[in-house]
């Protein structure tokens, strides 16, 4: 999925990019550039930042943290899926 339009960044590129040791959204803005134009993606990508530091330091899927993000973005996803409903 696409999270950054601008920058046509998408969810797995942020996750490699997490994996690979960024942990900061900082980091992320300077890899790939997420969040510097509109900004709409930003509260998303911090989220991932947030979710991405499990217990062990790392994400590495199998954390309770990794949970975390798993449910977040189903409620993200049927939020705004009510919110299209409607």
């Amino acid at each position: 999925m696409i999270v950054c339009v601008c920058k046509s960044v998408s969810d797995r590129q942020i996750k490699a990019c997490l994996d690979a040791g960024a942990n900061t959204m900082e980091d992320l803005q300077i890899d790939l550039g997420v969040a510097l134009c509109c900004g709409k993606c930003g509260p998303y990508v911090q989220e991932m930042v947030s979710g991405a530091t499990p217990c062990c330091g790392r994400s590495c899927g199998g954390c309770c943290q990794s949970a975390r993000i798993e449910t977040t973005t189903e409620v993200v996803f049927a939020q705004r899926d009510l919110a299209l409903a409607a």
